[in-house]
C-alpha cells in the first residue's frame, strides 16, 4: 500500500491481472490448444498475451493474429502434411517446410509480430549457439517456421549467423518468457503429458524420431513449475502426425481446460 493511501486510509485498488497464455510444442496435438481457446473464450477469458513454442506457435500465433479457434479447427481438419512440406535431398533435414511459412502467410496477408491485435511471441533455439530465441517482432509467418523445425525432421531456418530449430529442443513451456513479457498470471498448456501407460510402437524413422524427440523435452521442464494454472489434456496415447485426431484432440483440450476452468475463474476474481 502507498504511503498516501496510509495517511489517507484507502485501500488502493488491485491491479487487474494480466493473463499470459503459454501453448507449448506437440506437432499435430497443437489441435487440443484449440478447445483450450475455444473454452477460455466462452468463459469471457482472453489473454493479453500469448507464447508459442512449434505448435503452439502457429496456434497462438494465427489466434492472436485474429483467426477463430472455431475457423482453425476447420481449418486444421482439412490439413495434411503435402500442404505445409515437402521431401527435400537429406542434408540438415529431411523436410522442407518452407511451404508453411508461404501458407500463413497468405493466410495472415504476410502480417509482422507487431501488428497482432494480441501481443505474442514465438520460441526457437539457435542451435549453433544454444541460445534459447525469442521472436517478439518481424514477420509472423517466418518466426512460426523457425519454432516448429523440428531438428533432424525439418531443416532449419537460417537467420543471418544463427541456425533456429524447434524452440522445444530447450524449452518446450516457457512460462518466463511469457512473464518477461509483463504477465502475472500464467496459465501453461502441456501437449506432452507423461503416458500412463506404454506408447504405441513406432513404425517408421519419422514416428521414432518425434517420439524420441519429445520423450527427451518431457525431461526438460523447468518453467512449468511457476506456472499458476497448467493445463494437460488427456492426449498422453494420440500421435504426433496424424491429422485425422483433429476434433478429437480439441475435446480432448476442451475438457482438460473445463477440469482447471473455476479455478481460473477463481483466481480471477471471476463471479460463477
Amino acid at each position: 500500500m502507498r504511503l498516501l493511501d496510509l495517511l489517507l486510509g484507502q485501500t488502493p485498488p488491485e491491479r487487474r491481472q494480466r493473463i499470459g497464455l503459454v501453448l507449448s510444442g506437440g506437432a499435430v496435438r497443437g489441435a487440443a490448444h484449440l478447445g483450450v481457446l475455444q473454452v477460455l473464450g466462452e468463459a469471457g477469458i482472453r489473454p493479453d498475451l500469448v507464447v508459442g513454442v512449434s505448435a503452439g506457435s502457429v496456434v497462438g500465433g494465427l489466434y492472436c493474429a485474429g483467426l477463430s479457434p472455431r475457423e482453425l479447427q476447420k481449418m486444421s481438419t482439412e490439413m495434411n502434411w503435402r500442404r505445409l512440406a515437402r521431401i527435400t535431398r537429406p542434408g540438415l533435414g529431411f523436410f522442407d517446410i518452407s511451404q508453411m511459412e508461404q501458407f500463413i502467410d497468405k493466410l495472415v496477408g504476410s502480417v509482422t509480430i507487431e501488428e497482432l491485435a494480441i501481443p505474442f511471441a514465438a520460441v526457437a533455439v539457435d542451435i549453433l549457439t544454444g541460445e534459447l530465441v525469442v521472436f517478439r517482432q518481424g514477420s509472423l509467418a517466418r518466426a512460426i517456421r523457425a519454432s516448429c523445425s523440428l531438428p533432424g525432421i525439418f531443416s532449419p531456418l537460417e537467420d543471418g549467423k544463427r541456425l533456429l530449430i524447434d524452440g522445444g529442443a530447450l524449452n518446450n513451456l516457457p512460462v518466463g518468457v511469457a512473464r518477461d513479457m509483463g504477465a502475472n498470471y500464467l496459465i501453461a498448456v502441456d501437449l506432452l503429458p507423461p503416458p500412463l501407460a506404454p506408447m504405441q510402437r513406432p513404425h517408421n524413422i519419422s514416428e521414432m524420431w518425434s517420439l524420441s524427440f519429445y520423450t527427451i523435452m518431457r525431461a526438460r521442464y523447468t518453467d512449468a513449475r511457476v506456472a499458476d494454472v497448467v493445463i494437460q489434456p488427456d492426449i498422453a496415447h494420440v500421435s504426433f502426425i496424424d491429422f485425422g485426431q483433429t476434433d478429437y484432440l480439441v475435446q480432448k483440450g476442451r475438457e482438460g481446460t473445463l477440469a482447471q476452468l473455476e479455478r481460473i475463474k477463481s483466481d480471477l476474481g471471476m463471479t460463477t
